[in-house]
């Protein structure tokens, strides 16, 4: 047979594979299906509409804050010390650490406390309930909250006047006052009125507990802080809201709570220097007293009013000398305490004291050290520790603790000289003084620890005034340049709503449509087919506008193309062509087919001949208009009636004769295995050069298996939309096992509009003037 047929004036010409189906074929079935798309975008308009007047308002609340990086940071090269000069963290740096701080959980977390967010007002409106944040007509207070409290439970306050309520507790009503103490399953609490709260007589108010941890992280996830300019460092605050009010609120309160916060980082160092001080000042209080009263004892036992010009000399100079032996023994103290700061692993919460030391770059490295340290500390709150940052931050903690131990050891070690040579400069002082009588001796020595102790305790004293007004008078490094402040509705977005219903009733219909051809499981392309059967279609016939005859155009054409090709097919010096139609299943139109190719062959003036052998549902007599009572193929099988009986006119052609399924029968398979069939056809054969046979499914009963044994050619048909896929599969197997003699493929009733697959042509090129007994050849 051949395997590569010439085609002319095809519905759809020989397609490759893989060819690209062209966004006109791609759409067609959408456009078919215009009046459900129509439908769908006036609903979806609809629903828009309503959405624009029902939705509340979103407004944009934002706050600019201006973060100031360290100002060691900045200052030029000549001015920085070696330690100034370390890699510390530049500005875009310390700024995306302190907006990491914005959004940590801990200040969040303390907004939702000061504002009491966790606690829900509203007010029924329609369907819904809104929220009566900014206009609430009281606050809940809790003396003491249940951590355990339900939080699916809900509480239902309805006012009746300004200074009473119901409390509406699983169906539960009971009256209470404002201000009254209550006990429930919240916990215990008090309901304060606002001064609008007589407005809200007769209103129910719910009342709700959120999850305060959710709620953090909803306000986390929604609250963003950026950088307006990555050269800059002013932080831009926003919060989408529906409530302006409670927009303003919550930026406004992060702001205070990150300035608070870091005032309190800013005063731990100050507060440890000023614990120490007074440490010391306690000790030396009961010293000095204690002191004070042996010189008072040692006064009155010996009658002493005066001491001589060398004790007195003496004494002076041993004063002195004590009164700088204590301050280095001070410095030294604060460089061990320093030392053991930077020694330990974990520094945030324990900056040691600098009182007394002089080098500013000792004192400025430890600050710088303290800060990043507590910047560690808020990444680490917010941050994994395998996170790339904080082996930056990790390495430049190390390099400035390394640089403030070598600056520590030096600083020691000229201290512990300074502390060597007065220690010496004291022996000496006390050599002297052992010359004197001893009653000078023991009085100079009391005298002397006073004047130690009053000397360090004036010392330590003036240092405590000193840090105590740093303390009074620390402020924030931010600025607050602009306060939260609410920008104009950006939602709901007319324009983009409606753009939004527009696409959405264009794409959900179309999705639905997609999904009812996926889900019917149809064939709806040629190449579907050519795909599974691994063989080309013989040729495509377009869905006809009524059944029966067609005088379309374009069918016609096809049908044309479909006989040369069977000419082809049977090939040349046989007596008569005898060509079996069938299919899968029912409705696949095989007798459209049948009847109508029938009609084309006899156009040539060929005896044409159509059997009716599909004897349990006869299609063929309807085609053709003819008569059911008509004895037909099935009495003759029977012997009840001859082949001239049976042979009638088609009444649209005089070459065409028709032979119809005749009276019914309970055994059609049986009547076609009793040998008369071949005696027919043999007979026919005589008569008539072509010979069609409408057959009965191939996967629904055996008939056509019978019949084809005394068919030539088999045109199977497979109809786009009708055929399941499932199908595709049995029609390979018969191909490959050759049930059904030289099996060609016809694609039948395409139809582009409906399913967008195939190809459309200009049908006013094909239009019949003619009617179908009367088409030329």
């Amino acid at each position: 047979m051949s395997t590569n047929p010439s085609q002319f004036l095809t519905f759809a010409t020989e397609k490759e594979k893989n060819s690209s189906v062209s966004l006109k074929s791609l759409f067609a079935k959408y456009l078919y299906n215009w009046p459900l798309i129509a439908a769908t975008i006036v609903l979806m308009l609809v629903i828009a509409f309503a959405y624009t007047q029902l939705a509340d308002p979103v407004y944009q609340v934002k706050a600019t804050l201006l973060v100031n990086t360290p100002k060691d940071a900045d200052k030029p090269d000549a001015n920085q010390s070696v330690l100034d000069k370390i890699d510390l963290p530049k500005s875009a740096d310390a700024v995306e650490n302190e907006i990491a701080k914005l959004k940590s959980a801990k200040l969040i977390n303390q907004v939702i406390n000061d504002l009491q967010l966790d606690v829900s007002y509203e007010q029924k409106k329609g369907i819904g309930y809104k929220d009566l944040y900014a206009s609430r007509p009281f606050k809940i207070l809790f003396i003491k909250h249940n951590a355990d409290a339900n939080l699916k439970a809900k509480v239902f306050i309805q006012i009746k006047d300004s200074k009473s309520f119901l409390l509406q507790t699983d169906g539960d009503n009971k009256q209470y006052s404002f201000n009254d103490v209550m006990h429930t399953d919240w916990g215990t609490w008090k309901v304060i009125p606002a001064v609008n709260a007589a407005s809200f007589a007769g209103q129910a108010i719910r009342v709700s507990l959120l999850d305060a941890d959710k709620l953090t992280e909803y306000y986390q996830k929604n609250i963003d802080a950026s950088l307006e300019d990555k050269l800059a460092t002013a932080v831009d605050l926003s919060f989408n809201t529906t409530d302006k009010q409670k927009g303003k609120d919550i930026i406004n309160q992060l702001i205070k709570v990150y300035n608070d916060d870091e005032i309190a980082d800013k005063n731990k160092e100050t507060q440890n220097t000023i614990n120490f001080i007074d440490q010391r000042l306690a000790s030396l209080t009961g010293e000095l007293s204690g002191v004070e009263k042996n010189i008072s004892d040692f006064k009155s036992s010996n009658r002493l009013t005066d001491i001589t010009s060398d004790a007195k000399f003496e004494l002076e100079k041993l004063q002195n000398n004590d009164s700088r032996l204590s301050e280095i023994n001070v410095q030294l103290s604060v460089i061990n305490g320093i030392e053991g700061f930077v020694n330990s692993p974990h520094t945030a919460d324990k900056a040691p004291a600098v009182i007394g030391i002089n080098d500013p770059s000792l004192v400025s490295s430890v600050e710088k050290l303290s800060q990043l340290q507590l910047q560690r500390d808020q990444l680490a709150a917010t941050t994994p520790e395998t996170n790339p940052d904080f082996e930056e931050i990790n390495a430049q903690i190390k390099t400035t603790k390394a640089a403030i131990k070598d600056n520590v050891k030096n600083i020691k070690a000229s201290l512990l000289n300074a502390q060597s040579k007065l220690q010496a400069q004291s022996s000496s002082s006390e050599s002297s003084i052992a010359h004197l009588p001893g009653q000078e001796q023991k009085f100079i020595s009391i005298k002397r620890q006073q004047s130690i102790k009053e000397n360090l305790y004036v010392y330590l004293l003036q240092k405590r005034e000193e840090v105590s007004l740093s303390y009074a008078t620390t402020v924030s490094n931010h600025k607050v340049l602009d306060a939260a402040h609410s920008l104009p509705s950006k939602w709901p977005n007319n324009k983009i709503i409606y753009l939004a219903a527009l696409v959405l009733g264009v794409i959900l219909p179309a999705i639905g449509i997609y999904l009812a051809q996926l889900l019917k499981g149809v064939v709806l392309d040629p190449a579907e087919v050519e795909n599974v059967t691994e063989m080309p279609v013989l040729g495509e016939i377009a869905a006809s506008p009524k059944p029966g005859l067609t005088q379309h155009g374009l069918i016609i054409e096809q049908l044309r193309s479909l006989r040369t090709q069977l000419y082809d097919l049977h090939g040349e010096g046989k007596k008569a062509n005898v060509t079996l139609i069938t299919s899968s299943i029912s409705s696949e139109g095989k007798s459209f087919v049948a009847g109508n190719l029938g009609n084309i062959f006899a156009n040539t003036g060929r005896k044409t001949v159509i059997l009716e052998l599909d004897l349990r549902r006869s299609a063929i007599k309807d085609i053709f208009k003819l008569s059911k009572k008509q004895a037909g193929i099935s009495d003759y099988l029977r012997g009840n009636a001859t082949l001239a009986k049976i042979i009638q006119p088609s009444g649209v052609n005089a070459s065409l004769d028709i032979i119809s399924s005749g009276s019914a029968v309970s055994n059609p398979t049986e009547l076609l295995e009793n040998g008369k069939l071949n005696e027919l056809i043999a007979d026919l054969k005589n008569s008539y050069s072509d010979i069609i046979i409408d057959s009965p499914p191939a996967h629904l009963v055996a008939d056509a298996y019978i019949i084809s044994r005394i068919s030539d050619v088999t045109l199977y048909v497979v109809r786009q939309g009708v055929t399941p896929k499932s199908e595709l599969a049995f029609i390979k197997t018969l191909l490959k096992e050759n049930k059904l003699p030289n099996m060609q493929i016809v694609f039948n009733g395409v139809d582009v509009k409906k399913f967008g697959y195939g190809y459309e042509y200009d049908n006013a090129y094909y239009q019949a003037t003619s009617i179908p007994g009367e088409l030329s050849a």
